[in-house]
């Protein structure tokens, strides 16, 4: 019953991508259609696919765009978010927009795809991925999404694709912004920004901005969570009190352009998130000899700094330069131990791009310095690493030198890409990785390609050096990955239809130790995973409508186990639709989604998540040239979904405010 759910939920959405794509195409020819208050640009400049500013029709890598008026219109409180209206994007969440979240690009995991912000990595190189409850989204300005293995131009850990986040950015007259809300679950938002160019000798744009949020939050706990009071089951018992958060942010730019086509400035994004989680009480006391606390508590950090010099030599030849550092700090406070880490991480970067007629030459040549520091230490007269009661620590660091090739071909109707990259990792020698692409446009808007392109993952510290669990023998997690696509645009409507295949080796997985009295458990290179997957979408610009459509159908397999990873449904869809009408913007956000499992795949798939429906309703009115105020009503039907297993999600919630644009 629930499979059919899921599967005539596909086939809605895939009925509704063709009747968007087909009004569309008959409005094309319709004079009266505007492309006025999109949400996105049509053909927007993509420029991490190739670490270049590409037009959209000549990118060859699938891709998706989001711009500063979908993330404001969307009005979500996260970046998961935010990601899951997207298509091949899936999201866990163990607690609320604060709490943990993964998120997976086409079936991979958490930490197989790369984030960037403004060209830096975020990630934490502890744990692997991003934090992502670090990023506010009031400091984005507008996000690129790159599916597929980008390992030649990127190295590590892009083997399901990159994700970048712009920061917005000085330019024109001076600006000033700012809004404020307020809604369910006892959740505030503010911020404020100022941007602008100063006119001169020497052109000088900036930005700067900053946010606060703060949440109540709501019961995480689901009533089959293994320590639900709930379960008759449980082996420990969780609170089902409400875990909130709080998260302060700031972002800046300043940038000089001292003479033509040199370019020098400094960028960075600064943010700190405090969340709670449950605490077993029974457990924490038991181990610290102490009374635990209801909720524990975990602050992170996050630090994201750049210089950068962009300089024309001549027209044939342009170089940046770029020095960057991105730290991500952590305290997890509980009943037993105070845990703390930083993983300060260096790059520098110096990339060429050579244009030879229509075609681009890029080399590159880049350093990448981690360091991760880790303590663990006792609160109490137990717990502590290995419940021993003692204080464990890991200081470790490594070193990626890189150099990297590839050239950008355009002739006539014929695209071609082909790069080559070298990484060389202290402790694992070389790792090269590859890839190639082929576009050929039937007519100027219908372009069909073929794509291949190989990856990897490095292990992180934790995997290869936690005490009492850390395996320093583990090698690198490999993929290979092959896709083909037709795509359509123009400026009223733009079509994507991707097929792809993605094998993964030596997939890093944490199995029990047998030898350990305390059942812990330790990484070893046991996986082999097979994804293969459809995703469909489509936008247009109908008049006063907006309509936003994709359908996915994916099967992520362990094929040792022939069982499905956890957190990923095999049908996903989102129907977007946007109404415009003078100063009045109404529109409404359909997801759909399959059941998904939640116990690790290398267990058993009897943990499932039931398919569920999810409406969200937005609007806003500009009652003032300057002036707007914005609600939004998400899961309008109170549905009783999971993202993760034993987690509740958020109920029926309103969030409403108002927003100033100084014009």
């Amino acid at each position: 019953m629930k499979q059919q759910f899921s599967s005539k939920a596909l086939t809605t959405l895939l009925c509704g991508t063709a009747i968007t794509f087909s009004a569309a195409t008959i409005a094309q020819g319709n004079s009266t259609v505007s492309v006025s208050n999109s949400p996105n640009p049509m053909n927007p400049i993509i420029v991490t696919a190739t670490r270049n500013p590409t037009e959209s029709k000549d990118v060859l890598s699938d891709f998706a765009y989001i711009g500063r008026e979908e993330i404001e219109q969307a009005a979500q409180t996260s970046l998961p978010e935010l990601l899951q209206q997207q298509r091949g994007i899936q999201v866990s969440n163990t607690g609320g927009a604060g709490n943990v979240s993964s998120v997976y690009i086409r079936g991979t995991n958490n930490n197989q795809s790369l984030v960037l912000v403004d060209g830096v990595r975020v990630e934490s190189s502890a744990l692997g991925g991003p934090i992502w409850n670090s990023i506010p989204l009031s400091s984005i300005d507008h996000i690129e999404i790159v599916y597929g293995p980008q390992s030649t131009f990127y190295g590590a850990d892009a083997m399901g694709g990159v994700i970048q986040i712009f920061t917005k950015k000085g330019g024109g007259p001076t600006t000033l912004e700012a809004s404020a809300g307020y809604g369910s679950y006892g959740t505030s938002i503010t911020n404020a920004s100022a941007s602008g160019t100063i006119e001169g000798a020497n052109k000088t744009s900036f930005a700067l901005g900053v946010s606060q949020e703060n949440s109540l939050g709501y019961n995480s706990v689901a009533s089959n969570n293994g320590c639900s009071p709930q379960n008759p089951n449980r082996t420990c018992t969780f609170p089902t009190t409400n875990t909130g958060y709080t998260r302060l942010g700031a972002n800046g730019q300043i940038s000089q352009e001292w003479a033509q086509g040199q370019e020098l400035g400094i960028k960075f994004l600064s943010s700190r998130v405090n969340w709670q989680y449950p605490s077993d009480a029974y457990f924490d006391s038991a181990y610290s000899g102490a009374s635990a606390p209801v909720t524990n508590n975990q602050v992170n950090n996050l630090l994201v700094a750049s210089i950068y010099s962009k300089n024309q030599i001549n027209q044939f030849w342009q170089s940046l330069v770029q020095v960057a550092n991105s730290t991500s700090s952590g305290q997890n406070l509980t009943g037993f131990s105070n845990d703390k880490i930083d993983t300060p991480d260096n790059s520098y970067t110096w990339q060429n791009n050579f244009s030879i007629g229509p075609d681009i030459l890029q080399l590159l040549a880049e350093r990448r310095d981690q360091y991760v520091n880790a303590s663990n230490s006792p609160t109490g007269t137990g717990g502590g690493c290995g419940y021993g009661g003692i204080n464990c620590a890991v200081n470790q660091s490594r070193t990626t030198d890189s150099v990297a090739a590839s050239y950008q071909l355009k002739r006539g109707n014929n695209l071609a890409n082909a790069s080559i990259r070298n990484d060389s990792i202290t402790n694992y020698g070389s790792k090269v990785t590859g890839s190639v692409a082929y576009g050929y446009f039937f007519t100027k808007q219908w372009r069909a390609n073929i794509n291949y392109g190989t990856g990897f993952r490095a292990p992180t510290f934790n995997e290869l050096y936690y005490p009492g669990s850390g395996n320093p023998t583990l090698a690198p997690e490999t993929n290979r990955n092959l896709e083909a696509g037709i795509h359509h645009e123009n400026n009223v409507y733009d079509l994507h239809l991707v097929a792809y295949q993605n094998k993964i080796e030596n997939l890093i997985q944490w199995q029990p130790t047998s030898s350990d009295p305390y059942g812990l458990w330790a990484p070893a290179n046991y996986g082999l995973v097979q994804i293969q997957g459809i995703s469909l979408g489509a936008n247009a610009r109908l008049g006063k409508f907006i309509v936003k459509a994709s359908a996915d159908s994916l099967t992520a397999i362990d094929q040792k186990t022939n069982l499905d990873l956890p957190n990923r449904a095999r049908q996903v869809g989102n129907l977007g639709l946007e109404y415009n009408h003078n100063k009045i913007q109404v529109g409404s956000n359909i997801t759909l989604s399959g059941q998904r499992y939640g116990s690790p795949a290398s267990t058993s798939n009897t943990q499932w998540m039931a398919p569920y429906a999810l409406v969200n309703l937005y609007s806003s009115y500009e009652f003032d040239p300057q002036w707007t105020v914005f609600a939004r009503w998400n899961n309008m039907f109170n549905s009783n979904y999971q993202l993760a297993y034993g987690s509740n999600t958020p109920g029926s919630n309103v969030f409403a405010g108002i927003r100033y644009a100084m014009k």
